[in-house]
């Protein structure tokens, strides 16, 4: 099934390549529809996780109802999105989730792959939503990807998410998502979120991983008040220092240990080099001229790093995103946030869309791999990995 999934996404994005390129020299000259979207669909979640301060706003009555999104994704802004992606919170604690889903795969007529993050935490609810959201997409032909989040083996993960045996629910998931691949071919994995408190835990958590069988992607903490809203955490979550240092070899070590086209690589690399050189940002991002966010209550903003520019219940989405002041805050996030900014959101997406950044990670990358010490040779070849 993975094999399958990677040949259809390569397939959609060799398709799609001369309309990318296209895109990409057009938004040098003036601004054009987004391609890519993040939509929080709602701030309430079944975790008080410490690194992330959303459950903190979630508020039910605040979200956006099922007739206010079919009316939002009716306007013209959206119709050339190719990447969605539905987060939150946590999106399977709406009840009309899949309601949701549905309208946004209707109304993005050029979709080719829609995501959801997930905790897992709620199996008995999640599990049939992702299970309909997975048909939907292929039903549609969409390329549906979906991701459970775990932040550490067993309760180190509890007491990350705050949730008594977490770990256990968020196994129900993925075991009920690796039964439902066997009928469905979507790309399933885990993600983990690095931050001060379960470094330790990584390895961990990598070699869980292996043993299971699972896809994993590791992000490191980053703080930002529009998507995450835990500005506040950083003098807690942050590591520092050589807890710092550790977690920049953690992830070269998954660059020169994982196979070289493995798309996390990118992003991996994108860590690294920005603890060494002191944040300053190298990799391209798809948010500076062809993606926008959504809040829960129809705030819409360019990317993590955005101010609020409207919200799309009181004007429409495409006056807003093309009103020249919004577009006059766009060019003051370039200048001021973009040259320090660590997010990898849909950061493989632009190695579709930006093709000459993603040939130099390649001719870096296996540098890497040619200079990896004797002990990475070792945990590469060992059967338990």
């Amino acid at each position: 099934m993975a094999q399958t999934y990677a040949a259809k996404y390569l397939l959609k994005a060799a398709a799609s390549a001369p309309r990318d390129l296209a895109n990409a020299a057009i938004a040098k000259f003036r601004p054009i529809r987004p391609t890519v979207l993040i939509y929080h669909c709602t701030f309430v979640c079944d975790a008080r996780c410490e690194m992330c301060s959303n459950w903190t706003r979630g508020n039910r009555k605040e979200d956006m109802t099922l007739d206010q999104v079919r009316q939002v994704f009716a306007d013209p802004l959206w119709r050339r999105i190719e990447i969605a992606n539905v987060s939150g919170g946590e999106p399977t604690t709406r009840n009309d989730l899949v309601e949701i889903c549905e309208v946004m795969l209707d109304s993005f007529p050029r979709l080719r792959k829609f995501g959801i993050n997930t905790t897992g935490l709620t199996p008995h609810r999640g599990i049939p939503m992702l299970t309909r959201i997975a048909e939907m997409c292929h039903e549609r032909g969409i390329i549906f990807s979906t991701r459970v989040s775990i932040d550490g083996v067993g309760d180190m993960h509890n007491q990350v998410r705050n949730v008594k045996r977490g770990f256990d629910r968020a196994s129900q998931t993925i075991a009920a998502m690796r039964e439902l691949q066997k009928r469905i071919p979507f790309n399933f994995g885990i993600s983990t979120t690095i931050f001060s408190m379960n470094l330790d835990d990584a390895e961990n958590i990598l070699q869980w991983a292996r043993r299971e069988g699972l896809d994993i992607v590791f992000n490191m903490v980053r703080f930002t008040e529009p998507m995450l809203g835990n500005a506040k955490l950083a003098e807690t979550c942050r590591p520092i220092g050589p807890e710092e240092e550790r977690m920049r070899q953690f992830f070269l070590d998954r660059v020169r240990t994982d196979p070289l086209l493995d798309g996390q690589n990118y992003i991996y690399m994108h860590y690294a080099d920005m603890i060494a050189n002191g944040y300053h940002r190298q990799a391209p991002c798809p948010f500076q001229s062809q993606g926008i966010m959504l809040n829960p209550n129809g705030d819409l903003f360019f990317c993590e790093n955005s101010d609020v520019v409207g919200n799309v219940l009181q004007r429409s989405a495409e006056e807003i995103y093309f009103d020249a002041a919004s577009q006059q805050h766009r060019e003051s996030i370039k200048n001021d946030k973009c040259p320090t900014c660590l997010s990898p959101c849909q950061m493989n997406v632009s190695a579709v869309k930006q093709v000459v950044p993603y040939v130099r990670f390649l001719v870096r990358a296996a540098s890497e791999k040619r200079r990896r010490a004797p002990a990475a040779r070792v945990r590469a070849a060992s059967p338990s990995t």
